[in-house]
């Protein structure tokens, strides 16, 4: 993916910002049966994520998406990252989330909204709040966002192709994986980053 095809997204906080969805919201009617048990499994599947992520069911988890997924994540202060692939993609989860941890962490959604559905493919968009508790009376908002995700029918399942997180505040950076090929990862800095 090159730079011309990052485009601003006026109303996000964030540094420059990857195409977003336009929402559906026509509000029409499907009747067809198929339509609507299509619907359902695409909304289980978008939710299934954060359940898995928090629950530390890997195996699971990375069966939610394709093998060809394409994982991005645009944060403030660091910029986007781009991989392609599973394995690329498994590689940067258990290098960011393998290791153990007694902090509860709750992926939670809300608004899901499937902006765009056909029989074979669509478009989710899901608000995100990532938060923890670190004592009883305490709750600790990590950051907001969105989820933004593509999904294809593939074998009578609903699978992830594409996965794209917009996060609203800066997160904790990690360590950004070698031996990559181009066609693996791509990382595009905030273009403020390092500035004053």
């Amino acid at each position: 993916m090159s730079d011309a095809n990052l485009t601003p997204h006026e109303n996000a906080p964030g540094p420059r910002r990857l195409h977003m969805e336009v929402a559906d919201g026509s509000g029409k009617v499907n009747t067809d049966i198929q339509y609507i048990a299509d619907r359902q499994a695409i909304v289980n599947t978008i939710t299934a994520y954060s359940y898995f992520f928090d629950e530390g069911r890997w195996e699971e988890f990375f069966a939610l998406f394709s093998e060809d997924v394409v994982f991005e994540t645009t944060a403030p202060e660091i910029g986007t990252i781009i991989t392609h692939g599973k394995k690329v993609f498994q590689k940067i989860f258990s290098e960011r989330y393998g290791k153990a941890s007694t902090a509860v962490r709750r992926h939670t959604q809300g608004n899901v909204h499937v902006a765009e559905q056909t029989a074979t493919t669509a478009k989710v968009r899901t608000y995100m709040l990532i938060s923890t508790v670190p004592a009883a009376d305490k709750l600790q908002v990590l950051t907001t966002g969105t989820y933004n995700a593509e999904l294809e029918k593939r074998k009578c399942q609903w699978v992830i192709t594409r996965w794209y997180i917009e996060v609203d505040a800066p997160l904790a950076a990690s360590s950004l994986p070698e031996g990559l090929s181009k066609e693996e990862f791509q990382w595009i800095p905030d273009p403020r980053r390092g500035a004053s």
